[in-house]
């Protein structure tokens, strides 16, 4: 027996008044208007969202870095203050935090992420153990080498562990080496990732000359720079949150206008929370944005641009036909999009509905997403 939710649905890029209706893990409508039927919840609809850019391995050490922060000296490897505090972190703490960090991405509406594994195949062991028992959400993991050499042996082994390489920079690395690696990531066919001028301006020849998948942050970037990476066709993903502990700027506005596909990331999990709903808020309210965004583009950071970085690989849109995962919200008195994306709006996940099963909040809590 089909069962239905109802209010303000995010679909096909737009929001529209009416209910999706469902059975036995399926969507089998999606329509404007009422249903005659006793609505399960009513709320916001939407899909389930991505975090395009996660460190969950950061998590351990929430509570353990003081401000102000500096970005070289607490994030560039191998002597940042961060790299430093996690060589002292035992593996069961670090296991630790990383489950907390993803139950926290599922206790906020998060479908999918994709992690930049560091500490290389151990580092990917360990994240591994973390995700074992917990099937939601469903991580993308993008390991890395230990050291910034390059090695066949050890990057084969990564490889066969993970969906690709995540790299933290073009100049934390010796050029042709960083070559050698790229070269045997696309010979895989894996993914190939990397963080791109974030604080300070990079070559984005040199960068695209690697070809990687998709950037992070690319905050000091010129226009040249974005213009480039529309023509190579790179989606960029930002992290609003995370740019701001540094004081950088970060003119997502500028990043839309020259047409590039712009996705979301929470970053380093010991400065911000796993919440996307979060970080579009920030993307909303940034001063830093060369004109105000509008509400549909933040929300198609969320949930229609990660498809370009995940290769549409199980991206779920809330459509006839296809399976259920999505959310019902409450959020202010009205339950619409533009109170969500207010920072001074509390809001709570009513119902959760994946494959075949529903859940009311607590109850998704604590399932571990199965």
């Amino acid at each position: 027996m089909s069962s239905f939710v109802s209010g303000r649905i995010y679909t096909e890029g737009s929001f529209i008044e009416g209910y999706v209706e469902f059975d036995k893990g399926v969507i089998t409508e999606v329509s404007e208007g009422s249903h005659r039927g006793k609505s399960l919840s009513e709320g916001l609809v939407i899909p389930f969202l991505s975090s395009c850019h996660t460190h969950i391995g950061d998590a351990c050490l929430r509570g353990k870095v003081d401000g102000p922060y500096h970005l070289d000296a607490l994030m560039r490897p191998p002597k940042g203050r961060k790299h430093v505090l996690l060589s002292q972190q035992c593996d069961a703490d670090m296991i630790k935090g990383m489950e907390a960090a993803i139950d926290e991405m599922r206790y906020f509406g998060v479908g999918r992420f994709v992690d930049f594994r560091e500490g290389g195949l151990k580092g990917l062991l360990l994240f591994k153990q973390a995700v074992s028992d917990r099937s939601y959400p469903i991580p993308l993991v993008l390991s890395r080498p230990e050291e910034p050499m390059y090695s066949e042996e050890e990057v084969d082994a990564l490889l066969d562990g993970s969906d690709g390489i995540g790299i933290s920079a073009v100049r934390d690395w010796p050029y042709d080496q960083l070559s050698l690696l790229c070269s045997h990531v696309r010979g895989k066919g894996k993914m190939l990732a990397m963080h791109a001028s974030e604080g300070v301006r990079e070559d984005i020849s040199k960068v695209l000359e690697l070809r990687p998948d998709f950037l992070v942050h690319m905050s000091s970037a010129t226009e040249d720079d974005l213009n480039a990476c529309k023509g190579a066709r790179v989606p960029i993903v930002v992290c609003p949150r995370s740019n701001a502990v540094f004081g950088i700027r970060l003119d997502i506005a500028m990043m839309i206008d020259a047409g590039i596909d712009v996705c979301l990331g929470t970053d380093n999990a010991m400065l911000n929370s796993m919440s996307v709903i979060d970080e579009m808020r920030a993307a909303h309210a940034s001063r830093a944005n060369s004109r105000p965004l509008e509400m549909l583009e933040v929300f198609k950071l969320a949930v229609d641009n990660p498809r370009k970085v995940l290769n549409d690989k199980g991206v779920i849109t809330i459509r006839a036909g296809n399976p259920c995962e999505f959310m019902v919200l409450k959020a202010g008195t009205g339950n619409s999009p533009e109170e969500l994306l207010s920072p001074k709006t509390d809001y709570t996940i009513e119902l959760v509905s994946r494959g075949s099963r529903i859940w009311k909040s607590e109850p998704w809590r604590e399932s571990k997403g199965s």
